[in-house]
C-alpha cells in the first residue's frame, strides 16, 4: 500500500501496525467483545490517514463483493430518511453494527499475501485458547461468573460460540484432509476434534445443524464422486451424532426439550420455550412482511410493532412480549427493510460467492463461511451481532485480501510473458 507525504521507514511502519493488528484482531475474536470495534477504530484511522486514501477507496469500489456489502449497507442507512426525524438517531445507532462489515473492504486493501495464513491461524489458536478454558470450565477447574459447566461458553452466548466452532472445525477438517504432513495432521486432527466435542456440549444447536450442513458441503467439494461424497459424509455425521447422544447429557437433554417445546405448541398451544419464540417470532414476522412487504416497517418500528402484536395474538405466551429481536437474519431485514432490502442482501451473498479464488483451500473456506452463515442466520442475527458478525467480516476480508493477490500475481505473470 502506497502512501503519499510519508518517509518509506514510516510507510513500512504504519503498513506493518495494520498487519499486525489485523492478525491481533484476529486471535482476540473469539475472546473478546470488544475486538471489533476496537479493530474497527484502530484500522479505519490507519486507513484514513495512512495516505492515498482515494486510491484506496477505489480498490475497494472495484471489488464486486464490497459493492454488494457497501450497496447492503447503504440501503439500510438510507431507509432512515422515510422515517420520522426524532427517530433518526436510536436508527442510526441500531445500524452501527452493520457498518463494521466495511471492514473487510480496509482487510482486503492492507493486509500483505503472506499476513494471511498468519491471520487465518491466529484466528484457530484463538479458539484454542477459548477451547482450554471451555475445557477447565466443563471439568471444574475453573470458575467463570454466570458460565455453568454444562454449558461451558466462556467468552459468548451459545448461539455465537457454536457458530465459531462450526466454522472453524470445518476449516481444520478441510485442512486435516489437504495436509500431507502427518504431523501437522495430528495437530489439526486433535483441534478438530476437541472443536467439535465442544459443540456438542454445549447448548448450541445452531451451529450443530451448521456443522452437518457443513459436513456435506465439505463432501462434495473434496470429492469428484457425489455419490462417494454423499455416503462418506453420511457415515461421519451419524457417527458424530451417535457418539454425542451416547457421550453428552447436554445433547441428549436438548433433544428432549425440542422435542417437549414442538410438543407445547402442537397440543397445548405454547409458545413460552426457546424454538416457541422462534416459532412465534415467525408468525408475527409473516404477517408484518405482508403488510408492508416492500420496504418494511423501518428499524426504529419493527420490534415495538412485533411486540404490540405478540401481546394481542399471543395473549398467554410472555416470553414474545418483550422481543428485542426476531433471532433470525433473513426475518428481521424483511421486517425493517422489506423486499428491497432483503435483495441487496441476498446480492451481497451472492457477490461474496463469487470472490475469485486460485485455490482449492481458499474457495472451500468461502463456501464453508457461507454455508454455516446461510444455516445459522435461521437462528439468530447474525451479522447484528459482535462476535459472528466479526468473524464474518474476517472471513471475507482475508478471502478478497487472498484474491487480490491472486488477481496481482496474474497481472505480473501476464506482463512478464
Amino acid at each position: 500500500m502506497e502512501f503519499e507525504g510519508v518517509a518509506v521507514r514510516d510507510v513500512m511502519s504504519l503498513a506493518q501496525i495494520s498487519n499486525y493488528l489485523i492478525v491481533l484482531f484476529a486471535f482476540m475474536l473469539p475472546l473478546s467483545r470488544a475486538s471489533v470495534s476496537i479493530a474497527a477504530a484502530l484500522l479505519g484511522a490507519l486507513f484514513f490517514f495512512g495516505g492515498n486514501f482515494k486510491k484506496s477507496v477505489g480498490i475497494i469500489w472495484s471489488s464486486f463483493a464490497m459493492k454488494g456489502i457497501i450497496l447492503f449497507v447503504a440501503f439500510y442507512f438510507l431507509t432512515l430518511l422515510w422515517q420520522p426525524y426524532d427517530s433518526w438517531r436510536a436508527g442510526a445507532v441500531y445500524l452501527v453494527p452493520y457498518l463494521y462489515l466495511l471492514l473487510a473492504g480496509i482487510i482486503m486493501v492492507v493486509l500483505r499475501k503472506r499476513f494471511i495464513p498468519i491471520a487465518l491461524g491466529a484466528l484457530i489458536v484463538g479458539m484454542a485458547v477459548s477451547e482450554i478454558l471451555s475445557y477447565g470450565i466443563y471439568l471444574e477447574l475453573i470458575e467463570k461468573s454466570r458460565i455453568i459447566a454444562q454449558n461451558p461458553s466462556p467468552f459468548m452466548h451459545h448461539i455465537q460460540y457454536s457458530t465459531f466452532l462450526a466454522f472453524v472445525a470445518l476449516v481444520l477438517l478441510d485442512l486435516v484432509l489437504r495436509e500431507r504432513r502427518w504431523s501437522l495432521r495430528a495437530v489439526y486432527l486433535l483441534l478438530f476434534a476437541a472443536m467439535v466435542t465442544t459443540l456438542f456440549l454445549i447448548n448450541g444447536r445452531t451451529g450443530q445443524a451448521a456443522f452437518l450442513v457443513g459436513l456435506f458441503v465439505l463432501g462434495f467439494m473434496h470429492f469428484e464422486n457425489r455419490l462417494k461424497a454423499l455416503i462418506l459424509s453420511a457415515l461421519l455425521a451419524i457417527a458424530i451424532l451417535g457418539a454425542a447422544y451416547a457421550l453428552s447429557d447436554n445433547f441428549q437433554e436438548r433433544i428432549r426439550v425440542a422435542q417437549s417445546d414442538i410438543q407445547a405448541m402442537i397440543q397445548k398451544d405454547s409458545y413460552n420455550s426457546s424454538l416457541g419464540y422462534r416459532a412465534g417470532m415467525t408468525i408475527l414476522s409473516l404477517g408484518i412482511v405482508r403488510e408492508h412487504p416492500f420496504f418494511g416497517t423501518g428499524v426504529v418500528d419493527a420490534m415495538p410493532l412485533i411486540r404490540q402484536k405478540a401481546k394481542s395474538e399471543f395473549p398467554k405466551d410472555d416470553w414474545l412480549f418483550d422481543a428485542n429481536h426476531l433471532q433470525n437474519q433473513y426475518l428481521q431485514i424483511l421486517i425493517e427493510i422489506g423486499m428491497v432490502g432483503f435483495g441487496f442482501f441476498l446480492f451481497m451473498l451472492y457477490a461474496i460467492a463469487k470472490i475469485p479464488l486460485r485455490s482449492e483451500r481458499d474457495r472451500n473456506i468461502k463456501y464453508i463461511l457461507l454455508s454455516v452463515y446461510l444455516v445459522t442466520m435461521f437462528s439468530d442475527v447474525q451479522l447484528h451481532i459482535q462476535f459472528t458478525s466479526g468473524l464474518f467480516i474476517l472471513i471475507t476480508g482475508l478471502l478478497l485480501a487472498q484474491s487480490r493477490a491472486d488477481s496481482s500475481f496474474d497481472q505480473t505473470a501476464k506482463e512478464s510473458r
